[in-house]
Parts: C-alpha cells; sequence; structure tokens
C-alpha cells in the first residue's frame, strides 16, 4: 500500500482527546456493532468499548485493539489465514492483513511468521518432551516448564517437527474498512 494511500484511511488520531468517544461511537456504528460503557483508561480517554462474539474492542491512538481473553478463544490459524490472506476491496494487489495485523506486528506478517501460538498446556509439553526438550525448575518462578520460546516453537512447526493447533488473540486495525471486514468474519464464525 502507498504511504499516502494509507495515510489517508488510516483511523484519526484519538490520543489524548477527550471528545473522542464521538469519534468511536461512529466507527462503532459503521461497523455495525454495539456500544459498551466502561471506565476510561489508557492513551483514549474513551468510555466506550465494543465486543464481538469473544473479541474484545477497544480504540488505541490511530488504531482498534481486538484481543481474547484465552488464547483459544482466539482465531485458529486456519482462519487467521483466511482473513489475513483476503483481497482488501480497495485494492486487489494488498491483502487485508496489511490493515488487520496479526499480533499487532507493523510489518504485517502472516499469521504463520507471527501471532499464531499453540495453547501452552500438557499436550503441547508432551510433544516437545518426545522432541527432546525436558522441563525444568526455575526458581524465580517457583514452577516447572519447558524453556522454549515462540521463535523455537515456529522453528519446530515450520520443520513439520511440532503439530498442535495454534492460534491468534490479538490484532491492531487500522482503517474503518479493515474494522469492518473484521467484524463481519468474526460474526460468520459464531
Amino acid at each position: 500500500m502507498k504511504t499516502q494511500d494509507k495515510k489517508r484511511i488510516n483511523m484519526i488520531n484519538l490520543a489524548g482527546v477527550d471528545t473522542c468517544d464521538t469519534d468511536i461511537k461512529e466507527e462503532l456504528y459503521i461497523a455495525g456493532i454495539e456500544i459498551i460503557n466502561v471506565v476510561s483508561n489508557g492513551e483514549v480517554p474513551s468510555t466506550i468499548e465494543s465486543r464481538i462474539g469473544n473479541w474484545r474492542l477497544r480504540r488505541a491512538w490511530n488504531y482498534w485493539v481486538a484481543t481474547v481473553e484465552r488464547p483459544e478463544d482466539g482465531l485458529i490459524l486456519t482462519d487467521a489465514l483466511e482473513l489475513h490472506n483476503m483481497p482488501s476491496p480497495i485494492n486487489n494487489e494488498n491483502k487485508i492483513g496489511y490493515v488487520i495485523r496479526c499480533g499487532g506486528h507493523a510489518g504485517a506478517p502472516s499469521p504463520d511468521e507471527y501471532g499464531a501460538k499453540p495453547i501452552y498446556d500438557e499436550t503441547l509439553n508432551q510433544r516437545l518432551k518426545k522432541l527432546g526438550f525436558e522441563e525444568r525448575y526455575f526458581e524465580s518462578l517457583n514452577m516447572n516448564f519447558i524453556d522454549i520460546n515462540i521463535s523455537q516453537i515456529n522453528k519446530l512447526f515450520e520443520e513439520g517437527k511440532l503439530d498442535v493447533e495454534r492460534y491468534v488473540d490479538s490484532y491492531h486495525i487500522d482503517t474503518q474498512i479493515g474494522l469492518n471486514l473484521f467484524v463481519n468474519f468474526i460474526s460468520k464464525l459464531k
């Protein structure tokens, strides 16, 4: 997407804007989702947010943040890839994943490269142990766990050595079109 085009369609910056609720109500109305009253906190002094399914939507400075409480309530990787690869309705050369950014990553990589995570549970532990990873006790945390980071886990997926479901549990949404498409996509999955 050209920088000039992106600036034209991005959400306006509402950081520190006392009257931000008016703009936020308009954005939610256009997206066709309900307004929920909340206590104001954060860089945008809004008293409203929204929900769609298990997703909480709150406004940040010039984008929406969509999150779920539990990763398994997010988008399973196949659905996240479908959303990411959807052509932009404005410019078919671009993917909608450029304005609905998985994990909030500024570079908008594909969910299988960034953002999609497994559920950290006993199933994952058992599969990692079969691959030679050991569970260790960490005194500072007062618990046992396998010392592995998401980059190492992603490499195991890429190499075909690990096969568990992965989920995307957060997005940053930069445009009104992106917000509308996100809401429509989540609504169809319900």
